[in-house]
């Protein structure tokens, strides 16, 4: 009798089933730019440069990108890049070129400046003309106070806590200010340079882009934030620093100010990572925020103020601004 039953239930189901006929949509391809323009830094292809590719939807295979030397990146568009006044006039225009060795669009006559907009045109066969536009902010005014060294530089085999700090900064009242906070540890001698852990706890850190413990403290590599909590006025955060394995002989802290669309692309592409390897499927879609017009992608500025502690050579002893 039971045998009976799941016979007359599996065919029950299978008599049910039905063809669905569903209508995907299809994307047109469009052109896809990521680009930074870091305030004072030559447009070299190192820390500014325009990286240029094409979209392709979802139910298409790598094929359909374009390719050059086997890396999918367009090499033949026109790429120019306006300054521009508060009237959004053109005061002076770059024409940018390929570049072989970043497989990117550079011009190295170009360096951004701060507390300056942008405008960005690109145009490729076969895709709509694209446009974006955003402003490098000024760099960011903070000091150091506070400051312990406790653990040592040159030490090998210490990787402890190193120093403790407040990075007081100086925010300015007339914008909405965007932060990335990262601390480098560098041995000269070797060209070594790694980035450090570090502690802080406040809520100005309690957002999407950083990952915090129970009790709110982040500790990472880089932190972002905004001036929220504190528009306008002096900030001080209590850093602790930690030193990876290693002889080091200097250290530099360095903050950054963002675009506000830089910092939402960051945003957005840091909860698109943090979804990307669920086995369950039960994400919800993260759209990658942009600020091309006609396409995709990031055209976004940044600038970045450092101070160094270079405890052992003459004659710079202690902090250093650069």
């Amino acid at each position: 009798m039971k045998k009976l039953t799941f016979i007359f239930l599996c065919f029950c189901f299978i008599s049910c089933e039905e063809n669905l006929n569903i209508d995907i949509p299809t994307d047109t391809s469009k052109l896809s730019i990521t680009s930074y323009l870091k305030a004072d830094d030559y447009f070299n292809g190192q820390h500014s440069y325009v990286y240029l590719s094409n979209s392709i939807s979802a139910l298409e295979s790598n094929d359909n990108f374009e390719y050059t030397d086997s890396i999918p990146v367009i090499n033949n568009a026109t790429v120019s890049i306006y300054e521009t006044n508060a009237l959004q006039e053109n005061v002076a225009s770059y024409l940018l070129e390929f570049d072989y060795d970043c497989y990117c669009y550079i011009n190295t006559d170009m360096s951004p400046k701060q507390n300056t907009t942008y405008r960005l045109e690109v145009e490729a066969d076969g895709y709509p003309k694209v446009y974006a536009l955003d402003k490098v902010p000024a760099k960011p005014s903070y000091e150091i106070t506070n400051f312990e060294l406790i653990g040592k530089l040159d030490k090998k085999s210490y990787d402890g806590e190193l120093s403790q700090f407040n990075l007081v900064i100086d925010d300015d009242p007339n914008t909405e200010n965007y932060y990335q906070l990262k601390i480098f540890i560098v041995n000269t001698s070797g060209a070594k340079e790694r980035t450090c852990s570090f502690s802080v706890s406040d809520p100005s850190f309690l957002n999407s882009l950083n990952i915090t413990d129970s009790e709110g403290s982040y500790t990472g590599r880089s932190a972002y934030f905004t001036d929220e909590l504190f528009n306008g006025t002096s900030k001080s955060f209590f850093i602790q620093h930690f030193k990876p394995k290693g002889i080091f002989d200097h250290f530099h802290i360095e903050l950054r100010a963002l675009s506000r669309d830089l910092y939402e692309f960051n945003k957005t592409r840091r909860e698109e990572s943090a979804t990307s390897n669920n086995p369950l499927f039960v994400s919800e879609p993260i759209f990658l925020h942009s600020n091309i017009e006609n396409g995709y992608g990031i055209f976004g500025g940044k600038s970045a103020s450092n101070k160094a502690y270079i405890p052992t050579y003459f004659p710079n002893n202690g902090w250093m601004s650069y």
